[in-house]
């Protein structure tokens, strides 16, 4: 039997893509998915990636999807290997998502400070964005983040306190060059919701605005969309209170991209 490394991580997929969705929508970046999440939102795109599985898919040649099943979970020496086979140096970042990334966010830090040593490389971090304690341990390493604000039409437990906590610890950070906050909506999000979130987020700015994007779902178990003109009407009221407020859908599932 094989034994488990502590020192090793759980993922879920490496590969090269176009990032699509954010300030940073259209760049090519390499993608380290981890495996493993604590939330469980409705609409979640990658179920695979919500618990540890004993196989990570890992793209051989960059942009052919030729994938290889690899044993979980994947040693440091392991994840260069691969990195290296995706021409690190045309891409723009790493994106770290998941999943959620900061469950796994002591091994992280050390697989992000040798990624750094050894390409010189910018990280992004997606994160659910409830879990400040295992952020302010890695922010420091970070470049980019991108923060989900999950209300409660998500199905997820009350986050709001948590939400407050993650985007402070990105608000008081001098080592990142950029964050930003995402929303996804569906026709069943209520207004009230929307507006209860933009306030939260008001609340904690002191002299950074970072631009707030609305997300309409990509249809998934039944969920769709906002219809056309109650999306325009969600974003006449909230940026009636709030001017940093961008509609951006996950154009990477436009382009059939992952």
């Amino acid at each position: 039997m094989r034994q488990v490394s502590k020192k090793s991580l759980f993922v879920s997929e490496i590969y090269s893509a176009i990032q699509g969705e954010g300030p940073l929508l259209g760049i090519r970046q390499i993608f380290l998915r981890l495996s493993g999440c604590d939330l469980r939102c409705k609409w979640c795109d990658t179920p695979e990636s919500l618990q540890r599985s004993p196989l990570c898919s890992v793209e051989q040649k960059m942009g052919e999807r030729n994938f290889k099943m690899i044993q979980n979970p994947i040693n440091y020496e392991s994840f260069i290997s691969f990195v290296n086979n995706l021409v690190p140096k045309l891409h723009h970042s790493m994106s770290i998502t998941g999943g959620e990334p900061l469950l796994q966010a002591e091994l992280l830090k050390t697989y992000i400070i040798k990624l750094k040593e050894q390409f010189k490389f910018p990280v992004y971090l997606e994160s659910g964005g409830h879990r400040h304690d295992e952020l302010s341990s890695i922010i420091h390493l970070l470049d980019y983040v991108s923060m989900d604000i999950k209300i409660p039409s998500s199905g997820t437990a009350v986050l709001w306190e948590n939400h407050k906590k993650f985007l402070d610890v990105c608000l008081k950070s001098e080592s990142l060059i950029d964050f930003w906050i995402k929303l996804v909506v569906s026709e069943e999000t209520l207004l009230d919701e929307l507006v209860y979130a933009v306030d939260l987020v008001k609340s904690r700015l002191i002299n950074k605005s970072p631009i707030l994007f609305l997300q309409p779902v990509t249809q998934i178990n039944g969920i769709k969309p906002p219809t056309p003109c109650n999306l325009l009407n969600i974003h006449k009221e909230l940026l009636s209170l709030y001017p940093h407020i961008r509609v951006v859908p996950q154009v990477h599932s436009l382009i059939s991209q992952k």
